[in-house]
């Protein structure tokens, strides 16, 4: 999918997007990202990892991080904690705080949600894999409906200036509690998806950790933001943030399937249906089906 928004054909254009992402991660992770490094070829013939010679690729140099201490490895283990969750939000609420607060049009911001809909619609009308059709349709219906019925609200919570240029793709596997904690991989592609506002970053790692088998970590993250940035959302804002991101999850699962000759269609029609009835069940708790 990314093919679709990012051009890594020439060698300058990876150097660029190379040293975006070390830019960006490194607002989150700063000692996780620790350098742009070119591969190349030395004069004797053989390939180095930094040093004179001919640039064949560049690579992005990280730090390894714990197994033990990855969000999603804990919450597979029953083994998340309301501190660890509190230090999350803290973390999260001072970079929020400080981050870049884009000049948006409410009205054309909108029409990226509309618009990401649209996509969903045209990856999941395709019916050859063994998803329930049916309930795709009445999401992306209900999910329209929702979204029109929210317009004015989340036009509300841009003109407050409550939109930041954020992570952009904040999971459960983008996190590490180790000292300090790392929040890694941010979406670098698309500057646009990274507008953000931090209760819909929010509700999509809640919606992932309820993905993951722990569904009440959402309301408890979005409860420790409320305060720590002493800003509240209506709930219904919120569980329409939960569906968009859901259905766009959905979405993503599903793209699998049409995408790759050589994946398991039982594994990603699983996650499918799993984030679609995820999204269902947010609208459903919103009063919005």
């Amino acid at each position: 999918m990314i093919g679709a928004f990012l051009d890594l054909s020439t060698l300058a254009a990876r150097e660029f997007n190379c040293r975006e992402e070390l830019r960006l991660n490194r607002r989150l992770a700063p000692d996780v990202y620790l350098r742009v490094v070119p591969l190349v070829t030395r004069p004797d013939g053989r390939l180095s990892i930094g040093g004179q010679g001919t640039v064949e690729e560049w690579l992005l140099e990280m730090r390894r991080l714990p197994e033990q201490l990855m969000f999603d490895h804990l919450i597979k283990a029953s083994a998340v904690t309301t501190n660890e969750l509190a230090d999350l939000v803290g973390y999260l609420a001072a970079f929020y705080r400080g981050a870049e607060r884009p000049a948006l049009d409410p009205l054309d911001h909108f029409r990226m949600f509309e618009y990401q809909n649209e996509i969903n619609r045209e990856v999941l009308r395709h019916e050859e894999f063994d998803v329930d059709h049916h309930a795709v349709r009445s999401l992306l219906n209900d999910l329209d409906r929702a979204l029109h019925r929210s317009r004015d609200m989340i036009k509300n919570r841009i003109e407050q200036g409550r939109y930041v240029e954020g992570h952009g793709d904040l999971r459960p596997e983008h996190v590490c509690f180790c000292n300090p904690i790392a929040i890694f991989d941010c979406l670098e592609f698309d500057r646009w998806l990274r507008f953000i506002d931090p209760f819909d970053e929010i509700a999509f790692l809640g919606m992932e950790c309820a993905f993951l088998g722990a569904p009440d970590i959402a309301d408890t993250l979005a409860n420790l933001m409320e305060r720590k940035l002493e800003d509240r959302i209506p709930l219904k804002l919120r569980l329409l943030y939960t569906a968009f991101r859901g259905t766009m999850r959905a979405r993503m699962s599903y793209s699998h399937l049409l995408d790759c000759v050589r994946v398991v269609p039982g594994l990603w029609e699983a996650k499918t249906s799993r984030y679609l009835a995820l999204a269902q069940a947010a609208l459903h708790r919103g009063g919005f089906s």
